[in-house]
This record gives C-alpha cells, sequence and structure tokens, in this order.
C-alpha cells in the first residue's frame, strides 16, 4: 500500500509539471507568431514604397511617345570564368529612342540592326565572368557597356535604356 501512495503522488507531481511545460511552449509558440506577424507586415509595408520609386521612374519611360521597346530573344553566351564551363543566358527588352521602324520583307525576320545588336552584346558579355555578374554592381556596369557597344554599333544613341527580362547563369 505505501509503495502504491508513493507512485500516485509522483504521477500528481508529473502532471503540474507536465502542464507548466505544455503552458510555457504555448506562450513562446505564440509570441514567436507575433513576433513574425509584426515583422512580415513591416517588410509589406516597406515594400509598396519602392514599387512606387522605381514605377516612378518607369512612368518616364512610359510616358515617352518617342520612345519604343524592341524585345530581343534569348541569348546563350560563353563567360570568361577560369573554367570554361559557366553560360550566361540572357533576354533583353531595349528601350529605343524613336519611333518603331517597320520591318522590311527579309526573308529570315532578322535585320541588319538586329545582328549589329546581337554582336555588340554578345562581343560584351563574352568578356564578363560569372562573378562579376551575380553582383548588383556588375548587371549595372554591364547594360552601360552594352548601351555604349549597342549605341556604337547602331552609329547613333539609339538606345536609352535597357531592361534584363531574362538574367539566368550556369
Amino acid at each position: 500500500m505505501a509503495e502504491e501512495a508513493g507512485k500516485e503522488s509522483q504521477k500528481k507531481k508529473k502532471k503540474p509539471i507536465l502542464l507548466i511545460l505544455i503552458i510555457v511552449i504555448v506562450i513562446v509558440l505564440v509570441a514567436l507568431g507575433a513576433g513574425a506577424f509584426f515583422f512580415l507586415k513591416k517588410s509589406s509595408s516597406n515594400g509598396p514604397k519602392n514599387t512606387q520609386i522605381q514605377s516612378i521612374s518607369s512612368e518616364s519611360v512610359l510616358n515617352d511617345k518617342n520612345v519604343h521597346i524592341k524585345n530581343l530573344p534569348s541569348i546563350i553566351v560563353n563567360l570568361a570564368d577560369q573554367s570554361g564551363d559557366k553560360y550566361l543566358k540572357i533576354s533583353l527588352a531595349l528601350v529605343m529612342n524613336g519611333k518603331e521602324k517597320p520591318k522590311s520583307g527579309e526573308s529570315s525576320g532578322e535585320t541588319l540592326e538586329d545582328a549589329a545588336i546581337k554582336n555588340a552584346i554578345i562581343t560584351v558579355i563574352s568578356t564578363k565572368t560569372s562573378d562579376t555578374l551575380l553582383t548588383l554592381s556588375g548587371k549595372e556596369e554591364l547594360k552601360k557597356q552594352l548601351m555604349k557597344a549597342i549605341n556604337s554599333a547602331l552609329g547613333e544613341d539609339a538606345v536609352k535604356d535597357i531592361y534584363f527580362t531574362d538574367f539566368i547563369i550556369q
């Protein structure tokens, strides 16, 4: 009998400890959930501000009637990495000055202007390494160099801005 009474008192002691442990875990989970909620809510409220800044700068391009967009198909270029096995798949949208020129009835569908643009792009990109292009500053520098090379190839200031629509390094 004494042993049974001892076992019952140990069970009664374990129940309050277990109950306190469960309550502590629930409180910690609620606190973590509330913290995550406020953190995510604060982050999402900062997002639209950045979008507004970007959309204001893009609005000037969108409202400009003296420009047009020239979407280029994807180009795959070998990068200048030491290993020689890195590639960049890139698609560009060029913001071109002036009205869009009507296509001449060439059978291949590609104009001399398109070939000159692709040549300039390949020439610039093939000198870059993947480490350089993975950074934001590397991408910005690439845009500047591409704009300069394409404008030089076309013999005028034809390109006003460049947007990357596809940028994959493998």
